[in-house]
């Protein structure tokens, strides 16, 4: 059942979802997976892990994902996301990675960051991080924290690379 909702994650976030393809699971590795499909002409490999933690404990968060995208053009060669459960407040989300901030934007359930000159500098950090941290903030005005540990993320995103060659 998680592959299942995995895949069509996978599928909503494409880009281009009307002509997103079946997705296929290249690996994983501890919380972390890598999978492929085919938008249009061109591959496109994510690597994505589900919250370890959600605070406050009281609340329905639905599935909190944090998703990195390998993209095959453009002048950004990943696009990092966030998915919650629920809408999010339009304000901005911290992410801290081993005390590197970095800044979301949310619409909706999702979020991306704020800057896309830094998805390189992200990466890196979740590569050499040991836990990555989100605070964010609901629509209806809950404070949420989010973590994921970033053991096995290094390994994941290599054979999303490999995958999506």
């Amino acid at each position: 059942m998680k592959v299942t909702s995995t895949a069509l994650a996978i599928v909503v976030l494409s880009s281009t979802c009307a002509l997103a393809q079946n997705p296929r699971m290249l690996g994983s590795n501890e919380s972390w997976s890598a999978w492929r499909t085919q938008e249009g002409n061109a591959r496109a490999c994510y690597v994505f892990s589900d919250a370890a933690s959600k605070k406050p404990e009281h609340l329905d968060h639905g599935r909190v994902t944090l998703f990195v995208r390998s993209l095959k053009g453009g002048k950004a060669r990943t696009e990092a996301s966030l998915q919650t459960g629920y809408r999010l407040a339009p304000v901005a989300i911290r992410v801290a990675v081993d005390g590197k901030t970095f800044t979301m934007i949310p619409r909706d359930n999702y979020a991306w960051l704020r800057r896309t000159e830094r998805e390189a500098e992200f990466v890196r950090a979740l590569e050499k991080g040991r836990v990555a941290v989100v605070e964010a903030t609901s629509r209806r005005g809950n404070k949420t924290t989010y973590s994921f540990p970033l053991r096995g993320f290094t390994a994941t995103m290599r054979k999303a690379r490999q995958g999506c060659r």
